[in-house]
């Protein structure tokens, strides 16, 4: 549908804030996705052309980019203080029909029921209340909670080799780990809450530091079998577990593959594999790095265009920065055009030869 009728307009006069949860994340999984083909009018249609089309600086632009979630980093800065009816009709501006269409409708349902339930608190996505310590300045800084790549389980008396972990996968390899004793803001009414929403969706790994002492805490033991649940749900891998001291491990996390700190071998590096095992896939980097690359030669291109209108370089004219690098030529092409040059020497000295011969 490319217009929402007159008659409409007073059903999506709502804010985005008022949309419920599900209807967010179906949002998030249509927009997150780096689209490469404009829109007719130059458009970027993926979440970057929401947020240029609502005035979002380019700086900010990449701040959200660096996220798990940018739709959701965008949502809480400013997406969410818009009317439904203004998002729909910068979706139109997008070429985004097909978000129109699967959306309309719970648009629609979830403003009625708002009106019905005025007292009724939609939450948007989840807690966005701050847990750590590194949240408030966080959410200033790009208008979401801070994402972690793992959350450390541990007892108390395995500090000094947690000590060790830190310095090692933060320090040395720049990983941004969770620790309940270091980063948890004190006065928390519900510690444990806390926790699992933090494993559940802000860590992407839970490493629990197996020793004796780790298997006498209850505490540790629900985080650990709380976490196989979690990735058997989500069908991905959660749990990483390493083993700090030789113990009686349980059964269901001894069929893992683990990080092993007593079986430490000359010919493996303990704490490369275990920097290799919670880093990002090199796919997610390579595609963060394309579409930062692509959104800056949009810019380049814009700011041009702005110094210099009778120019016929147009932002409609340049391709993404993935089909740049896909049409540049590699290397296995510059090999081959090399090796025909010096094979075609040698026939042009003969020509020569036999035509000074006559």
């Amino acid at each position: 549908m490319k217009n929402i009728m007159a008659d409409q307009t007073k059903k999506f006069s709502g804010k985005m804030y008022l949309l419920r949860p599900p209807t967010l994340r179906i949002l998030a999984q249509m927009l997150n996705p780096t689209k490469i083909l404009l829109s007719d009018d130059g458009h970027l249609r993926d979440w970057r052309g929401l947020a240029e089309l609502i005035g979002i600086d380019m700086l900010a632009i990449q701040n959200f980019e660096s996220q798990s979630d940018p739709f959701k980093a965008l949502f809480h800065h400013s997406l969410k203080n818009l009317a439904v009816l203004e998002v729909i009709t910068i979706f139109e501006k997008m070429d985004r029909y097909d978000i129109i269409d699967d959306t309309q409708a719970l648009f629609e349902s979830d403003l009625s029921l708002q009106n019905e339930c005025p007292n009724l608190s939609l939450k948007s996505f989840e807690n966005e209340t701050p847990v750590t310590i590194d949240d408030s300045e966080h959410i200033k800084e790009s208008g979401s909670l801070l994402q972690y790549d793992a959350f450390i389980l541990y007892a108390r008396e395995d500090q000094e080799f947690v000590n060790e972990v830190i310095d090692k996968m933060e320090g040395e390899y720049g990983l941004k780990l969770c620790l309940k004793d270091r980063d948890l803001i004190a006065g928390l009414p519900f510690e444990h809450q806390a926790v699992t929403e933090l494993i559940t969706n802000r860590c992407r790994f839970v490493v629990p530091i197996f020793s004796p002492n780790f298997l006498n805490s209850e505490e540790n033991k629900f985080f650990v079998n709380f976490t196989e649940a979690l990735g058997i749900e989500k069908g991905c891998r959660k749990v990483v577990p390493c083993v700090y001291q030789s113990c009686s491990l349980p059964k269901s996390v001894s069929y893992y593959s683990r990080l092993d700190y007593t079986k430490r071998s000359q010919y493996w590096d303990f704490w490369s594999k275990m920097n290799k095992s919670l880093e990002k896939p090199a796919s997610s980097l390579h595609t963060e790095q394309i579409s930062k690359t692509d959104l800056k030669v949009k810019s380049d291109v814009a700011i041009r265009e702005k110094k210099d209108p009778t120019s016929s370089f147009s932002s409609k004219e340049v391709e993404s920065a993935a089909e740049l690098f896909n049409n540049a030529p590699n290397e296995e092409t510059k090999s081959k055009n090399w090796l025909k040059r010096i094979i075609k020497k040698p026939k042009k000295k003969i020509q020569k030869e036999k035509a000074l011969a006559c």
